[in-house]
């Protein structure tokens, strides 16, 4: 009988996770490198800080939908906002799951914090995010 090529390829097909090592990106300069849980902390920040489906040289599944919140009841906003949070940084396969801890009106009554927390492979660890409603 002759070999499917089909058999072969889910015979030896493995699965990588893709290298967990990044260049550490500071304000103005690029210094460095980081890896394990910073490597996830800096690749999610990029994520919270591209609004998704603005920028061609991304796919659809990157960024995050923030504008949907602006000039909207915090109510609103806490609604939804974890729902919003998860969608986008689960994308990264490092990034499992993501629990809002609190949302709180800012000083100015224009916007609004969300405190967060970020689960991954290598730990957790709390972020910050401000929202303009």
């Amino acid at each position: 009988m002759t070999p499917q090529i089909a058999d072969l390829v889910n015979s030896t097909a493995v699965t990588y996770r893709q290298p967990n090592f990044s260049y550490r990106l500071n304000d103005n300069s690029i210094a460095g490198s980081v890896n394990g849980i910073e490597a996830v902390r800096q690749a999610a920040r990029h994520i919270l800080m591209t609004e998704r489906y603005d920028h061609a040289i991304y796919d659809d599944d990157y960024g995050i939908e923030l504008r949907q919140y602006v000039g909207k009841d915090i109510g609103f906003v806490t609604a939804g906002i974890e729902t919003t949070l998860r969608e986008a940084l689960t994308q990264d396969d490092r990034i499992t799951d993501v629990y809002v801890n609190s949302v709180t009106r800012g000083d100015s009554n224009d916007a609004c914090s969300v405190d967060f927390t970020v689960v991954t492979i290598y730990g957790n660890y709390n972020e910050n995010l401000e929202v303009g409603t």
